[in-house]
């Protein structure tokens, strides 16, 4: 009797203690205080600015505000929180991506980009509120056009080529983010970003063998091979023209490695003064001597043109 009074004693411990752990697994049921608290969030959001420039996001919000409304206090759970959540912190980061987009800086756009391909709109598609996250990617793809077409401006009046073609790029990808309306324009910037790389390319090759060319001719000027006079002068010559070309197509691209390569520049311009004061120096002395030795070829034919004066003078008299 007493074993049969501790198995039913045991039976009912377990018996409650599955049914504790089994109150406490189960989800708790939603209220209607819940449902209260949610729709005083949601109607406190008031951004007539942002819904102005965004209107898919207010129909979202509307949206929203009528499911919860729609619903029985007992259905509005944790669950439901969620994706409200969710909803109301895409809310702000648009808000975030807008106030970036406003400036006319490109990194403030790239940032607000970054923020754009972070929103959670794929975590709302998990929850049964079709329209909500369909109005969201809409307002994104608003967004992401916009921004598309902020960089192919920029990129027209970028005199920098590097920077130029990164605009062309960014332009090109978020056209594409920017849904069907403009997969034509992403597909011409990707265009005009791949012609104008490939130019950049080209042309920064050309500079660099350029490069090459003028510091070779500058070390033979500075150690010359010939004694020939004038034989470095004409190695500085071409180490000018040489930089000069390359100086030329880092202008025309406006690229940054000009100031890189100032120093070669520096010192063809040195060299090439202390070769044009030795040259003038040799071209001096050759004119020195060349001056004497006419003037010793003067003074003998003026001798011998005194000296036939005075035969002819001579053959007067005697006649």
């Amino acid at each position: 009797m007493k074993k049969r009074s501790l198995v039913t004693l045991v039976i009912l411990m377990l018996s409650a203690i599955m049914l504790s752990t089994l109150s406490f697994s189960t989800p708790a049921a939603g209220s209607d205080e819940q449902k209260r608290e949610l729709l005083e969030e949601i109607i406190s959001v008031d951004k007539p600015e942002l819904f102005d420039d965004y209107s898919e996001l207010y129909l979202a919000k509307v949206k929203t505000q009528a499911v919860i409304q729609g619903m029985e206090g007992w259905e509005v759970t944790w669950s439901t929180k969620e994706w409200v959540d969710i909803f109301l912190g895409i809310i702000d980061d648009f808000e975030a991506m807008t106030n970036l987009s406003k400036s006319a800086v490109p990194s403030d756009h790239m940032e607000a980009i970054e923020i754009a391909d972070n929103v959670e709109i794929n975590a709302l598609r998990r929850y049964d509120i079709s329209e909500i996250p369909l109005l969201t990617e809409l307002a994104l793809e608003r967004f992401y056009r916009c921004e598309g077409k902020f960089f192919e401006d920029i990129s027209r009046n970028e005199k920098e080529t590097k920077l130029k073609v990164e605009y062309e790029k960014i332009s090109a990808i978020t056209y594409k983010k920017g849904g069907v309306y403009t997969l034509s324009d992403a597909s011409r910037m990707e265009f005009e970003s791949r012609r104008d790389e490939w130019v950049y390319k080209r042309d920064m090759r050309k500079a660099s063998g350029f490069i090459d060319e003028a510091s070779s001719h500058l070390d033979k000027a500075r150690n010359p091979s010939s004694e020939i006079v004038g034989a470095a002068f004409m190695e500085i010559l071409k180490a000018k023209d040489s930089f000069e070309k390359a100086k030329r197509i880092y202008e025309k691209h406006e690229d940054k490695e000009l100031e890189n390569v100032k120093g070669i520049e520096d010192e063809i311009k040195s060299v090439y003064h202390r070769l044009m004061l030795d040259t003038l120096r040799v071209v001096a002395m050759y004119l020195l001597i060349l001056s004497l030795f006419t003037f010793i070829i003067w003074m003998d034919f003026k001798r011998w043109s005194e000296e036939l004066d005075d035969t002819r003078l001579g053959e007067e008299l005697v006649v």
